[in-house]
């Protein structure tokens, strides 16, 4: 596909995030847009606090997220910066999306702003489900999903990707010297978050991430067991099995060390497991 043919979202997403690219690519024509929009939404937001050195100025420029959200769902002239915004803001206006999923998915991206850590691997997983699975169930519906078999595997499925993304940025959270790992796994394995934000692994924290591993397969078992029950138009959103498992393979591989520098990573692997998944329609 020629560049002059993809919309700036779509652009955006293949240079930032090629697996959802991909997916993206498999939904239909009409509804396709809307997948990238979404997913350039995310990758905005979920940046957020990276981008700036105070707190504060990160709930600032979420507050602006969620105003030209609202503006859009009540067609007010947009106060977009750019052209993937303006995009964004187009692809809004004639979704079939509740505003009230925008506003629990802005919600729970606030924590982002509180540079703490959950107290418990419950209150990172509602973390993951406000953030992932609310992401995933809002392309869901864009795809056509109806079934309530398929918004809640959707929504398992985004949340073990989220999981899986902030296993991946361990190393950025330890140089950032800020970390979502919940203090009760800390506890339970004794992690010494001094060696983690000096970029030292430990049994420790390999058994920590271990736990997150267990979570992370659960919800993908716990998807997979609605399979039979859920829409066709929704795999694109499901396929994130692909990117999650091909991860956690090379994880394992070297013993859930998140600083391991060969835990490595290939395109074609991935592309030969998702054509295979869209021939025999599963996921």
């Amino acid at each position: 596909m020629m560049t002059s043919q993809l919309s700036l979202c779509a652009q955006d997403v293949r240079n930032n995030d090629h697996d959802q690219f991909l997916y993206g690519l498999f939904a239909p024509e009409k509804t396709r847009e809307s997948f990238f929009t979404l997913q350039v939404l995310h990758m905005e937001t979920s940046r957020i606090r990276s981008l700036v050195s105070e707190q504060h100025l990160g709930l600032i420029r979420l507050q602006w997220w969620r105003d030209i959200i609202a503006d859009a769902y009540e067609h007010k002239q947009d106060g977009s910066e750019s052209g993937t915004h303006k995009e964004i803001i187009e692809s809004i206006k004639n979704t079939p999306i509740k505003s009230e999923m925008f506003n629990r998915y802005f919600d729970a991206r606030a924590f982002d702003m509180e540079d703490r850590a959950p107290n418990d691997l419950e209150s990172l997983l509602d973390y993951c489900r406000g953030t992932g699975g609310q992401l995933a169930q809002m392309k869901a519906i864009v795809l056509g999903a109806e079934k309530v078999e398929s918004l809640k595997a959707a929504e398992l499925l985004g949340t073990a990707s989220a999981l899986c993304d902030i296993i991946k940025t361990l190393p950025y959270q330890a140089r950032s010297g800020r970390t979502k790992l919940p203090k009760s796994l800390v506890l339970k394995h004794d992690v010494n978050i001094k060696d983690f934000f000096d970029f030292k692994s430990s049994d420790a924290l390999k058994s920590c991430v271990k736990d997150m591993v267990a979570e992370i397969r659960k919800k993908i078992s716990d998807a997979r067991a609605l399979r039979l029950q859920t829409e066709k138009s929704a795999h694109p959103v499901f396929w994130v099995t692909v990117s999650i498992e091909d991860y956690l393979k090379r994880l394992e591989k070297v013993g859930c060390d998140p600083f391991n520098p060969h835990i490595g990573g290939g395109r074609l692997k991935k592309q030969l497991k998702l054509a295979y998944l869209a021939w025999r329609a599963k996921y």
